[in-house]
């Protein structure tokens, strides 16, 4: 790191410092009232409205403090003039806003919140929304499902939630996978905003328009969050508005507003007509005034409903914008007519209402009404339970499960494996993962199709926020080559992250599974809750081998976690010398998912867009009549491929025709390994595949399964090869040792041990095992269960 990146993290974390200098020390000002708007990024809609209503005074001497960005500052000055807003301090500042955050009694946002603020005991944090929603979200919505945990964060730090109607509820909690959890209550009240739509419109009148005909255009944004085209839907837009401006009569008016995260800069002094929203007022008074809403996917129509004005839903583009968005409801099921064009879009715009709309307003503007503000202040300021509250019902216990980076091989299959062995309707199991992993960002649709339907994702939304103290002691404890107690500081700042990262939720246990990510690994068991860690390999070998491990945070971890799970009773004593415990140490064996394994084997030989195989078309090593090898590893150095590689190019002096096969995937010595097969004398005849998401239709026709490894934990793959019954030979080392006839024949841990099994093999000596893996399931899946108790 440069000179300049370390000041500039030294910077953030003695901003990080004075946040939680609040976080820890100070008491809640009981008077504090902080609301944001769209993160910052607007003041209008729900949140504009409780503003309004606190103004009024009938809530005592509250402090209100809004966070908006600072091209948003002008807007709030002028509704403060116009609407006698009560606003003590508009916060501009990020730092000041999470500061502000967390000495607030009282939180109120529409949308997300700052991303380093910690839920403190005794805050109460109300999450509005912004709107019913039409277009798929969360977990619905596949370009974006991986960044989950964006949403999530706040929505799980909510003591309540508010939905205008039942339908809205089911698809939020659902799309964000909270359904089962969400901590806090659910207030079934009417928006705020939705209010002035059951009023008459006072602003027309103020502006001198009794006399015009009002059409509002408000499409929505395009694009998805992460890469929106605000150019595109800008030029778009103004065609349509050069069009429809020639085409609208003297009488009538058209205001246009585009949605707050795609806002352009358009040129209205070119229209006669055609004009932006007046500044000034809120968005939904200026709405009111409408005669007619012209929309597309926007939840707008959902409130504008309420008026029983005309929609007209302007879908010119419904199959490009499908073909990324998807929708909750076809909008063949939406009653309000739908045209495609400027020619059918001003014919409607001049006919009358000719459908019907009582379903669609007793189902979406179900608990819509006049005071629907007042109503939720009075419910949480003065304690006043006039609005309808529900609560999540549910008692099975809660499972947190870290992940890691949920590569095709080795630790996510084996997790794979247990959810789908486990019995998911007596606990709710949650994984997660850090959302900006490499693999999950260029592979997520992928992993989400293999999740089971039934098991819910909360992914990590942002690293370790440090403050001064706290980073000194990360670099110290992290770097240093002697033995080193894990200090209280580091503690500090890992249980705040579990907070941070997981809300207000009540966990049965938290597992890290993965036991190779050192933050994640400490922040589990630095939190409140029963926890496990489990160890998947030898790590005093990894330790030796790749340097890849950090024994001081080893040594916390497994000494500081309930539960240290290794995956085979040969890893017990060298975990227990990395920790100096025993009593935490519990066997729980890896499942073997011989269904799938089975059903998977009979797919097509598929290659998926990463696939990369060198050296041949595996369609024509598969067709050959000749010995096949294979072995499935990442391409790591304890796997052992060097060996194996120069062992095969000995045996092929014999047998010439022979074939070999590695499947990879992640890891550092797949170029090297390529470099190998092109030195040898019988590369030709050596297939390496790396990144393959069902390798089982080529391990099914293969000869032989060869684990040439210095060293394993429980290697999946000598189950998955004995569930296909293709023979195995095993190095002899601690875990094949005591996989027993799991792993096949053992031979020599060696080059030559590894010779000697192919020929042996050849000899007719290495058979198919025959294992019973039903049984063998039902003892692991007991011992994970005995885990949970």
């Amino acid at each position: 790191m440069g000179f300049k990146s370390k000041l500039l993290n030294l910077k953030e974390c003695a901003v990080n410092s004075m946040i939680y200098k609040e976080y820890y020390n100070k008491d809640l000002d009981e008077k504090l009232v902080y609301l944001e708007s769209r993160d910052g990024l607007d003041f209008t809609g729900n949140i504009f409205r409780i503003v309004e209503e606190l103004s009024t005074g009938k809530y005592g001497d509250l402090k209100i403090h809004v966070h908006a960005k600072p091209q948003v500052v002008d807007r709030i000055k002028a509704f403060k003039r116009n609407y006698n807003l009560k606003i003590d301090k508009i916060i501009t500042k990020e730092a000041l806003a999470t500061k502000t955050l967390e000495k607030a009694k009282y939180i109120f946002t529409d949308s997300g919140i700052r991303p380093k603020y910690v839920k403190r005991e005794g805050q109460i944090f109300v999450n509005t929304w912004h709107g019913t929603p039409l277009k798929a979200m969360g977990k619905d919505n596949v370009a974006e499902e991986h960044r989950l945990g964006n949403v999530q964060h706040p929505l799980l730090s909510s003591d309540y939630l508010l939905y205008p109607n039942h339908y809205m509820k089911e698809k939020m909690l659902n799309a964000y996978m909270i359904e089962k959890i969400f901590p806090g209550k659910i207030l079934m009240e009417g928006y705020p905003r939705n209010s002035v739509f059951l009023k008459e419109s006072w602003l027309k009148d103020k502006l001198g328009l009794e006399d015009k005909e009002i059409f509002v255009y408000m499409p929505t944004f395009r694009g998805i969050f992460m890469d929106r085209d605000d150019e595109g839907q800008k030029n778009e837009v103004e065609e349509i508005l050069s069009q429809l401006d020639l085409r609208l009569k003297d009488n009538q008016i058209l205001y246009v507003k585009l949605h707050v995260l795609n806002e352009s800069q358009i040129d209205f002094d070119k229209f006669t007509n055609v004009r932006p929203f007046p500044q000034g007022y809120e968005i939904y008074d200026v709405l009111n005034m409408a005669d007619v809403l012209i929309t597309d996917y926007s939840s707008v129509f959902y409130d504008f409903a309420n008026t029983k004005r005309k929609i007209i839903l302007f879908n010119y583009d419904e199959e490009e914008y499908m073909s990324y968005r998807g929708f909750y409801v076809p909008l063949k099921h939406i009653p309000f007519p739908k045209v495609r064009n400027v020619d059918g879009l001003v014919e409607e715009m001049n006919s009358p209402i000719n459908y019907k709309s009582d379903n669609f307003l007793n189902k979406f503007c179900q608990f819509d009404n006049v005071d629907a503000a007042e109503r939720i202040c009075r419910h949480i300021f003065l304690n006043e339970h006039v609005c309808v509250e529900e609560e999540i019902e549910n008692d099975n216990p809660n499972i947190l499960i870290f992940a890691g980076a949920l590569y095709k091989f080795g630790i996510a299959s084996a997790l794979f494996n247990l959810l789908n062995n486990v019995d998911r309707t007596k606990y709710n199991f949650f994984i997660t993962f850090k959302q900006w992993e490499e693999n999950i960002l260029q592979n997520h649709e992928e992993i989400f199709k293999i999740i089971p339907d039934d098991v819910e994702v909360l992914p990590i939304r942002f690293n370790l926020i440090p403050t001064v103290k706290e980073k000194l002691a990360y670099n110290k404890f992290y770097l240093s080559n002697d033995r080193m107690d894990c200090p209280s500081e580091l503690r500090n700042l890992f249980k705040r992250s579990f907070d941070k990262q997981f809300g207000s939720v009540k966990w049965d246990m938290v597992i890290d599974f993965d036991g190779y990510n050192h933050d994640e690994t400490l922040m589990f068991t630095s939190s409140d809750f029963k926890s496990g860690v489990w160890v998947h390999n030898d790590m005093v070998s990894e330790m030796k081998a790749k340097h890849n491990q950090n024994p001081n945070v080893l040594r916390e971890a497994y000494s500081q976690a309930d539960n240290v799970c290794v995956v085979s009773p040969s890893l017990v004593e060298p975990t227990k010398s990395i920790s100096g415990r025993k009593d935490n140490v519990r066997v729980i064996h890896n499942l073997n998912d011989y269904e799938s394994i089975l059903k998977r084997s009979n797919e097509e030989v598929h290659l998926d867009e990463n696939t990369i195989v060198y050296n041949n078309e595996i369609e024509c090593v598969l067709a050959k009549d000749s010995i096949k090898f294979i072995t499935i590893g990442r391409f790591s150095p304890e796997k052992g491929h060097e060996r194996l590689i120069l062992a095969f190019n000995e045996f092929c002096s014999d047998f010439p025709d022979a074939q070999l096969i590695i499947i990879g995937g992640y890891g550092v010595e797949y170029e090297k390994t390529c470099e190998l097969v092109d030195s040898v004398e019988y590369g030709d005849n050596i297939t390496l595949i790396n990144n393959i998401s069902n390798p089982m239709p080529i391990l099914k026709e293969c000869d032989l399964f060869i684990l040439s490894s210095y060293h394993e934990g429980w290697p999946m793959v000598l189950m998955e090869a004995d569930t296909l019954c293709v023979p195995i030979i095993s190095t002899d080392i601690a875990s094949t040792r005591a996989m027993g006839h799991y792993a096949g024949q053992l031979v020599e841990n060696s080059q030559e041990g590894i010779l000697k099994g192919m020929h042996d093999f050849v000899d007719g000596n290495v058979l198919c095992c025959n294992s019973d893996f039903e049984k063998y399931n039902d003892v692991a899946v007991d011992e994970f269960y005995s885990l949970l108790q």
